[in-house]
């Protein structure tokens, strides 16, 4: 697998992704920035509910990353453009590991949508273990970096919002030392944290508490439920969400 990462490319998308973020939503937030890097390598893991998901993590990252997407996403004039801005596909026929960790080990990001897919139902599915893999792959290799969790969700309407937020990094230290022993079952475990953290994140947005919904002694298909609507309400600090159709 080639990078075909070109910062004059990657400069003319910046440039459109801008103009249809500013077009699209009236206001955009950014939660938790200094949570990641600004010049070490990393993995973030998000969930995917919108087209625009890609934009907005280019956006708020401000850095060089590189972004693992469903191959039909690097089709037609996507699969031209999007690679400038280090998208590459999750073909298993692929050495997707070891592309991702040639490029940690440049110090760039790692953009993660382990839900596999574009998902419009409001809830946050179980999460493949491409993510985890890499994750672990990299401090067995001695690249110690931050796994970070985030979650992103929208207003729609005549004044759009959309918001992301970026949580605090997994601790990875009981994941690496259990990994050499028990490779797929650290990396289940991994990938089910990193659900769980996402999901705490995405009800955090809503002003809920993540406890009310998430229970550990639950499978990871049952964490995932639609928030309600009349659970929904304004805090100090975030403005009132509804949820509408997905775009």
């Amino acid at each position: 697998m080639i990078d075909r990462k070109n910062w004059l490319g990657a400069t003319f998308l910046n440039v459109v992704n801008e103009i249809v973020l500013r077009y699209k939503f009236r206001q955009i937030q950014v939660i938790g920035r200094n949570n990641l890097p600004d010049h070490e390598p990393f993995i973030l893991v998000s969930n995917h509910g919108s087209r625009f998901d890609g934009l907005m993590v280019q956006r708020a990252l401000k850095r060089k990353a590189n972004y693992m997407v469903s191959p039909n996403e690097l089709k037609g004039l996507q699969g031209f453009t999007l690679p400038w801005v280090g998208a590459f596909p999750a073909n298993p026929r692929l050495d997707i590991t070891g592309f991702a960790l040639e490029t940690l080990k440049k110090g760039e990001g790692l953009v993660v949508f382990p839900e596999g897919n574009v998902f419009y139902d409001g809830q946050i599915h179980p999460f493949k273990f491409g993510a985890a893999r890499i994750a672990l792959k990299a401090y067995q290799n001695g690249m110690p970096l931050k796994v970070v969790p985030a979650a992103i969700d929208y207003e729609w309407g005549p004044a759009a919002k959309a918001r992301i937020v970026f949580g605090e990094p997994i601790e990875m230290d009981e994941y690496v030392k259990r990994y050499q022993s028990d490779p797929s079952g650290v990396m289940k475990n991994l990938s089910d944290s990193l659900h769980r953290e996402v999901l705490a994140l995405k009800s955090e947005l809503f002003g809920h508490e993540k406890d009310k919904y998430i229970s550990a002694d639950k499978p990871v298909r049952n964490w995932a439920k639609s928030l309600p609507m009349d659970a929904l309400k304004e805090t100090s600090s975030l403005p009132e969400v509804r949820l509408q159709a997905r775009v």
